[in-house]
């Protein structure tokens, strides 16, 4: 079943440990938007944000750079923290993806690559392979709330594309505009992981309702990408 990771730029920082027990319940692994004010105008989570929650759930936590100027001792930062996979702006480390790829994982930890909306998937195929996870924007970068961008389902079938032609193992990931009305269609496309913001946030009366609702609908779709699949294989 695809993963469920939730966006917790759209949580409440005045009950973090309150909320992250309820979303427990239904997540994968957890999505925190380092965002520096200069690859995008805007300001987000830090790497000692991940330090702090660390201790407070056991699900695995992505650090995903909206970072100029990305070096070692920034990836040191975060995976001291504690997130088990960085992802990286691909239109901003490309001269360096290789060093970057092998010295994450020689600490320990998984490398993916994120594409903006103004990016061709093929921007990440000469390392494809190096990747644990490329993440595709449906958004523009660095703002909740946006649009879905329609054309993000080619991208995704594009994605897989190349992931099988390169022999590649990435998982396909999905960050912004997630949400019941795309659900089914992300999934057939192919879709691995979505990343939710304010569709699950936004999703009930409470935390509780919301996670409850957006688990059930996830679910559902999943159901029916698979009847699709099935008859129309």
């Amino acid at each position: 079943m695809v993963k469920i990771a939730p966006s917790l730029m759209n949580m409440s920082l005045l009950q973090v440990e309150h909320d992250l027990h309820i979303l427990d319940s239904i997540a994968d692994l957890y999505h925190v938007d380092i965002i520096d004010g200069h690859y995008v105008p805007n300001m987000c989570l830090t790497p000692h944000f991940i330090a702090q929650i660390r201790p407070i759930t056991t699900k695995p936590i992505e650090a995903h750079l909206y970072v100029d100027g990305i070096n070692k001792e920034f990836l040191d930062s975060c995976i001291d923290a504690g997130a088990f996979l960085l992802t990286l702006p691909a239109d901003g480390v490309g001269r360096s993806i290789h060093r970057f790829c092998e010295y994450i994982h020689k600490r320990g930890v998984k490398v993916g690559a994120f594409i903006n909306p103004s990016d061709s998937v093929n921007v990440v195929s000469s390392y494809a392979t190096e990747l644990d996870s490329l993440l595709i924007l449906s958004v523009d970068p660095g703002f909740t709330g946006q649009k879905f961008i329609e054309g993000t389902y080619d991208r995704i079938v594009e994605a897989k594309v190349l992931r099988a032609e390169a022999g590649a193992h990435y998982d396909i990931a999905i960050d912004g505009g997630c949400n019941a009305a795309n659900y089914r269609l992300l999934i057939e496309a192919g879709c691995d992981v979505l990343n939710l913001g304010r569709g699950l946030f936004d999703n009930g009366d409470s935390l509780e309702d919301s996670a409850r609702c957006t688990y059930e609908e996830i679910r559902a779709a999943a159901c029916e990408a698979s009847k699709s699949s099935v008859l129309n294989n």
